[in-house]
């Protein structure tokens, strides 16, 4: 059996690519051979291949998984494929929210969105959550959408760790991912600062790439103005010990992006018992204790409140957090996996 994954992108760290890797792990586990495509990728990292060569390599018994967040030029050449197909969708952010700083991407992200009716030339559709699910379900003629989350026990994050001691004695907030518009970082700095003000000793640690330039200079000069800059890390991109230790260097995580898929940084937090305070309106709601999760158009002092009930201990204990960590990992074990792939195999679409 030959599981043959594709996706635009596949890069150690992207989100996209760690779950395309982790799908191959797994697909091995259960006794799949398994080949990974990709138009862009690291090169030597894991063994990819162009995507180009797919066409050439598959064969009519082999089982194909797209893995699809952007518009695919590809698309209409895979779907013309005689195999079995499934795609994995991680869902498309609203081109609204990048309009201002990346409009390019903004313009992928609404040719994507016209693109999801083509979706229903597949055999089996699987969404990182049911958020994502939803906004496919009406553009593939109400098709059935399996729900796995887009993460895997042996990734990093989930790795068990003895405690260490703290790299130092302040409380911190602390944000994971790419640093860029639609991830609305400025409103945590209103946060920061209003917890400043209020004489809360506590900074921000921002873990992720910084792709948009400009958009990273007004993140700073608005931390400038608003004087909390001293307070403010960009730590970049760190590696998997490096990020482990942040996690355990902070106290809170913030999610005050208008568009998440899933949100793994989420899943990892609680993992670690952390608390994970969250916008409404995205997949990262489904995740944590309802009472994290805050209107899209709540004030920076409704944040920084609840920050505080959580630095002072009064929520929900981190049992409770673990607890829920390790069910959403269970959504995503490999007999789950397994009987998906199978499913696709047989030819899905019941």
């Amino acid at each position: 059996m030959r599981l043959m994954i594709c996706a635009i992108d596949i890069f150690v760290g992207d989100a996209v690519g760690n779950h395309c890797l982790g799908i191959a792990r797994c697909a091995q586990r259960s006794g799949w051979e398994v080949r990974l495509y990709a138009r862009n990728f690291d090169i030597g990292v894991a063994d990819i291949r162009p995507i180009s060569a797919l066409f050439d390599e598959i064969a009519p018994d082999d089982l194909l998984l797209v893995s699809y967040s952007i518009v695919d030029p590809q698309l209409d050449r895979l779907l013309a494929l005689p195999n079995r197909k499934a795609c994995y969708f991680h869902g498309v952010t609203d081109p609204e929210l990048l309009q201002e700083f990346e409009p390019r991407t903004a313009e992928l992200c609404a040719e994507a969105i016209r693109q999801l009716p083509r979706l229903v030339g597949f055999d089996v559709l699987v969404a990182n959550s049911h958020f994502t699910a939803g906004s496919l379900v009406q553009a593939v003629d109400n098709r059935p959408v399996h729900v796995i989350p887009p993460v895997f026990a042996d990734m990093p994050g989930f790795e068990r760790r003895r405690p260490r001691a703290r790299s130092n004695g302040r409380r911190n907030l602390l944000m994971v991912g790419r640093v860029v518009p639609h991830k609305r970082i400025e409103d945590a700095l209103e946060v920061l600062q209003v917890l400043r003000h209020d004489n809360v000793e506590v900074s921000l640690s921002i873990v992720g790439s910084t792709p948009n330039h400009e958009y990273l200079r007004y993140l700073i000069n608005r931390a400038r103005a608003l004087g909390i800059l001293e307070y403010l890390d960009f730590k970049g991109v760190l590696d998997d010990e490096d990020l482990l230790d942040c996690f355990e260097d902070s106290d809170v995580m913030l999610v005050m992006s208008r568009h998440e898929g899933f949100c793994v940084p989420v899943l990892e937090a609680m993992f670690r018992g952390m608390p994970a305070l969250v916008r409404g309106g995205t997949a990262a709601e489904e995740l944590c204790d309802a009472g994290d999760v805050y209107a899209p158009d709540a004030t920076a002092g409704k944040w920084a409140a609840g920050v505080v009930r959580h630095l002072d201990g009064s929520s929900v204990d981190r049992a409770a957090r673990v607890s829920r960590a390790l069910e959403v990992l269970d959504r995503a074990s490999d007999s789950h996996w397994a009987e998906v792939l199978a499913f696709a195999r047989e030819g899905g679409r019941k």
